[in-house]
């Protein structure tokens, strides 16, 4: 196989995932990205989560994290709490609005990942899962 083929493949893929989870996403009525939906995962999942945290995660500059944070504090999904270490920044937190939503996108990846592999067994799917991996060690 060549490599042309293989990143094609993966840019199908990718596309493909990306494009199911906006239209999941429209038809709940969300006025969110998938972007936002990551971001309020890492929060949720991790205890005294700042801006900068995210921007390490998420591998993104701090303007775009920042108006992502400020969409998701606009529609009362995040609050900010005082960071009493370092008063320069401000601990986000899940709001309960914020938790429903989580939920919300739980389901939707849920069956996302039931259509995606619909026709596939776990040994293909762990050989896929061992792969990927391998690949994303690669370019680390």
């Amino acid at each position: 196989m060549s490599q042309a083929t293989t990143l094609e493949g993966l840019f199908g893929l990718a596309h493909a995932v990306k494009r199911e989870m906006h239209s999941q996403i429209e038809q709940l009525g969300l006025a969110i990205t998938p972007m936002h939906m990551r971001v309020l995962k890492v929060i949720a999942k991790k205890q005294q989560c700042t801006a900068n945290d995210i921007v390490q995660f998420l591998h993104r500059d701090k303007a775009q994290v920042t108006r992502l944070l400020k969409l998701l504090l606009d529609e009362a999904l995040l609050e900010k709490a005082p960071n009493p270490a370092d008063k320069r920044s401000a601990f986000l937190h899940v709001t309960t609005k914020g938790q429903q939503l989580v939920a919300q996108i739980a389901e939707v990846e849920r069956a996302l990942i039931g259509k995606m592999t619909k026709d596939l067994c776990d040994s293909e799917l762990e050989q896929y899962q061992t792969i990927a991996n391998k690949m994303r060690q690669n370019l680390s």
